[in-house]
């Protein structure tokens, strides 16, 4: 089977991680091309690896010999750069958040469905190993009915962050993101309904914490979701609590367990691993198989659709619903 082309848009910390794994870690991949807006960053990194250089993506997207993007950039350019990828024929793998708005995130969806192209959204931790323990293990708790979750990280350190004109948003849409993903692939359901406060701790421009609650759409799971970014150590919960035990996990420091009564029993965890390369791998396994990949662009575009909720709350403080779709609609979204 012929080895895919990636060409990478975007080399930043995040981009950097891509271009290390694409060049290492993914079999059927390679990395080809690279694009950089720092011409002596990207010339002196083409050279020393022996890919192409394109300071300008569309340039990159004009190779014929580029199979597949990477887009790993800041969110404000997300909606131009896939639905030009997409329609010059290449195959996309965006990361999270897939676009700042829902009309950004439609725009993507619909351009991926004409374009009959593959485009995956890197929401990177489906492929954590305690998210998936926790899923493995759902059936065995009986009916579900809180889900409570949360993120802390430390304040980052880029500048744009802070920028709404560059990022787009702020703890909500960079962080949350990672949740509002999380608690529709573990719970299985849409969310219906949104209560959201937002806080600024360190940030002058956006929110740095937000937390909310949220009702779903086929179930009465109550769910509570709190985000933190001004502190000073990284922890990642979930908690799943059904009426026959409950799942607990700790995603960034890798354990999970069952609750039946006192007694707490570890889960068996995979060993540790970079989610970045699960999401390479199975965005090559979709591109040479032909199939669905396992977070789809109207997955990217239903977490987009909760941080936007999330922010209408806050701003009018009250609850906010989200309606649900025209089933047409959603009929072609689904062969996205």
């Amino acid at each position: 089977m012929a080895v895919i082309r990636f060409g990478l848009i975007g080399m930043g910390r995040h981009g950097m991680r891509y271009a290390q794994h694409l060049m290492r870690d993914i079999k059927g991949a390679e990395l080809y091309a690279v694009c950089r807006q720092d011409p002596l960053r990207g010339t002196t990194f083409a050279r020393d690896h022996n890919v192409r250089y394109y300071r300008e993506y569309l340039d990159l997207l004009g190779d014929p010999q580029v199979d597949a993007v990477a887009v790993v950039t800041q969110p404000r350019l997300h909606e131009r750069i896939c639905t030009t990828a997409l329609g010059a024929g290449k195959a996309v793998l965006v990361e999270k958040p897939m676009a700042c708005t829902t009309r950004e995130g439609i725009n993507i969806v619909e351009a991926a469905s004409g374009a009959n192209r593959l485009l995956m959204v890197a929401h990177t931790l489906r492929f954590n190993s305690v998210v998936q323990a926790l899923e493995q293990h759902i059936d065995e708790i009986g009916s579900i009915h809180t889900i409570s979750m949360s993120q802390r990280l430390e304040p980052p350190e880029n500048d744009w962050m802070d920028d709404v004109a560059v990022a787009g948003g702020g703890a909500v849409l960079h962080t949350g993101i990672h949740l509002f993903d999380l608690l529709r692939f573990l719970s299985g359901d849409e969310v219906r309904q949104v209560y959201c406060e937002l806080t600024r701790v360190f940030y002058e421009e956006q929110e740095d914490a937000m937390s909310a609650i949220m009702r779903l759409r086929q179930s009465k799971i109550h769910c509570v979701l709190d985000v933190a970014r001004y502190t000073g150590g990284r922890s990642g919960r979930i908690e799943l609590v059904g009426e026959g035990g409950q799942l607990m996990g700790e995603f960034e420091h890798g354990y999970a367990m069952i609750i039946r009564g006192r007694r707490a029993t570890p889960l068996d965890l995979a060993p540790p691993a970079q989610t970045i390369v699960g999401v390479l791998q199975a965005f090559v396994q979709a591109f040479q198989e032909d199939t669905e990949p396992p977070v789809s662009a109207l997955d990217g575009y239903r977490a987009v659709e909760i941080a936007e909720a999330c922010y209408e709350s806050a701003s009018a403080k009250e609850s906010v619903e989200i309606e649900p779709d025209d089933d047409d609609e959603i009929d072609e979204w689904d062969d996205c």
